[in-house]
């Protein structure tokens, strides 16, 4: 499938959607909340708690379930449950107060309880993530040329997701090269239960600087999630076993097997300002002294829209170096950041 036939169908779609938003009502229910609150307006989803409402008068509203004493929906809305199971119908207050779905087309009201779903209206599988670019140019007594870029992006399925990372870095001073690294990671999780998942990862170093014309990393393992993965914050810790590649531009390669411990950290501190931590460490499963490990941190403060500025920090350490390579390196990049699917 070619790019240009894709096109016309993503258009339909938007021309769909557009449609179908036009001709819906102008509100899709009524959720009752806090201190005599009440908000007109249609969900948007449900997820860890939250409660998302859309409004025509206002943003989206995130109200904690534990806040909302009645609701009501025109609309019908898809309820997916912990368990596993599938409702679809409009939610309704019952006689008691007590929450219910309306399921469609029975007509048939079942009790509901906020802990026992999972989502509602859970969002279009689709991809997220960012690009983001950096650099600067001076000249006079010093002739600098710098330039970073990247890319991260995720996909999530019922029980898989796919991530990928990429950066590039390069710099340049009086005519010479003096930077010349690309950094690429795949990895594909499925998971078993609301935390614990099994992986197959990929990570590639190339840098010319470091007697690297690829380190190649290949394996598997398993993960946990301990904090659920939410728009305010998520930290997974992974360990597993993978086949450790270094093809050296001058020297002999290596090649070993060798352990993985990683781990993935964000937090959103304030609406507009993102910390995130990506951390993979490789120690030799024979020679547990010799190790490698990357660990970038980045802060990330939105602008307008998609738009963003982020300050990224790498720090890479190999404590059995080529001849003449020092052991630790580090670099900071400052950015601008488009986000997508979010």
């Amino acid at each position: 499938m070619t790019f240009l036939k894709i096109i016309p169908r993503q258009l339909l779609s938007f021309a769909l959607g557009c449609v179908l938003l036009a001709a819906s009502p102008a509100w899709g229910g009524e959720v009752h909340f806090g201190d005599g609150n009440a908000l007109h307006g249609t969900i948007t989803s449900f997820h860890d708690g939250t409660l998302t409402l859309s409004t025509e008068y206002s943003k989206k509203v995130k109200i904690p379930v534990d806040q909302i004493q009645t609701i009501t929906t025109e609309e019908v809305v898809r309820v997916e449950l912990k368990d596993g199971g599938v409702l679809r119908g409009r939610l309704v207050t019952k006689e008691d107060d007590s929450m219910g779905i309306e399921l469609v087309p029975m007509n048939e009201v079942v009790s509901l309880r906020w802990d026992t779903i999972k989502y509602i209206n859970k969002s279009p599988r689709r991809w997220s993530g960012n690009f983001f670019l950096g650099g600067s140019v001076q000249s006079g007594n010093v002739e600098l040329t710098s330039i970073s870029g990247g890319f991260e992006a995720e996909r999530n399925w019922e029980n898989d997701r796919l991530s990928m990372r990429a950066i590039h870095n390069y710099s340049e001073q009086d005519g010479d090269i003096t930077s010349r690294n690309t950094f690429g990671a795949f990895k594909l999780d499925h998971f078993f239960t609301e935390n614990i998942y099994s992986l197959i990862s990929t990570e590639l170093l190339k840098d010319e600087f470091k007697n690297l014309n690829l380190r190649a990393i290949i394996g598997a393992g398993i993960g946990y999630n301990l904090w659920r993965n939410t728009e305010k914050r998520n930290l997974e810790f992974e360990a597993g076993l993978t086949y450790f590649s270094e093809d050296l531009r001058v020297g002999e390669d290596e090649r070993f097997l060798s352990a993985r411990i990683a781990s993935n950290f964000m937090y959103k501190f304030y609406e507009n300002v993102k910390f995130e931590n990506f951390f993979l460490a490789y120690p030799n499963v024979e020679s547990p002294s010799e190790y490698r490990l990357r660990n970038q941190a980045s802060v990330s403060t939105t602008l307008m829209g998609n738009w963003s500025l982020k300050l990224t920090h790498i720090f890479d350490y190999n404590s059995n170096p080529a001849e003449d390579v020092k052991k630790a390196d580090q670099t900071f990049i400052f950015s601008l950041q488009y986000n997508f699917g979010n």
